[in-house]
């Protein structure tokens, strides 16, 4: 991907335009504190920042979606993803040494399979109406979902992993371990049957752990079935510690296990 950030002269007091070059593409966002400046910018397709001045009062920064406090504030990576949700194009979060980890886009609805594995949530991704709501919606507004695995020698799309919000809601026993006081969230991960064995989910989920540490949470969750030993070592390879299980009689619980970057 080329790119490269020109910084100009202010066009006003306090307003900045600066141009980027994403896969081939030139962008222009414009940073200012002023909110004719940015209704105007934005009116134009532009992307836009806000400055954010702490002395000021009724300062009113729409339609800016991402806001400053300081120039300083903006480095290439963030003006990038700026410019990315602007435009509708996918967030690349990770690069291992096989994959590319990226926000789903609509079109990937048709690469994936149905597997019942995946559960009912995975039927989400099978539908190009569902999948549009599911970018439109997760990754706007929290900024982490479930993201696509495309294997970067291929191009294929070997499966999917992320970050989600961690439900509970009649799991009381797994509900009582949880410590933390923010909306806890959950490690999840499919690797489409065609691609297991190759070691693609631990390269995956420990990409997406070194990231959400940072961009998410410092405490993440993983719930596994307690049959499913595969996960479990994978989970405890990762580093994960189990904290509390469900007890159902004689059928096997559901284990949660907690990860802590600290």
């Amino acid at each position: 991907m080329e790119k490269n950030i020109r910084n100009q002269r202010p066009a006003k007091a306090m307003t900045w335009e600066q141009e980027l070059t994403i896969e081939g593409n030139v962008f222009q966002v414009t940073i200012s504190d002023d909110h004719e400046a940015l209704r105007s910018a934005f009116a134009e397709g532009r992307a836009v920042v806000g400055l954010w001045d702490r002395g000021r009062t009724n300062q009113n920064l729409a339609p800016a979606a991402y806001v400053v406090e300081s120039l300083g504030d903006l480095n290439d990576e963030f003006l990038e993803r700026v410019v990315r949700r602007n435009e509708g194009l996918p967030w690349n979060i990770a690069r291992t040494q096989r994959l590319t980890i990226r926000e789903f886009v609509p079109g990937d609805f048709a690469f994936l399979p149905h597997e019942p594995e995946a559960g009912a949530s995975g039927d989400i991704f099978l539908k190009e109406e569902s999948l549009k709501e599911y970018i439109r919606h997760q990754y706007r507004f929290y900024e982490y979902g479930i993201w696509a695995l495309i294997e970067r020698g291929s191009g294929k799309l070997v499966g999917k992993a992320g970050i989600s919000n961690l439900d509970l809601e009649g799991q009381d026993e797994l509900f009582h371990a949880i410590k933390n006081n923010d909306t806890p969230v959950e490690l999840g991960y499919h690797i489409f049957s065609p691609y297991r064995r190759n070691g693609y989910g631990k390269e995956a989920c420990s990409a997406i752990l070194s990231y959400a540490a940072s961009a998410v949470s410092e405490r993440i969750y993983a719930r596994i079935h307690e049959g499913n030993s595969g996960s479990r070592k994978l989970a405890e390879g990762l580093g994960f510690r189990l904290i509390a299980r469900t007890h159902s009689g004689s059928a096997p619980g559901l284990c949660l296990y907690e990860w802590n970057c600290s």
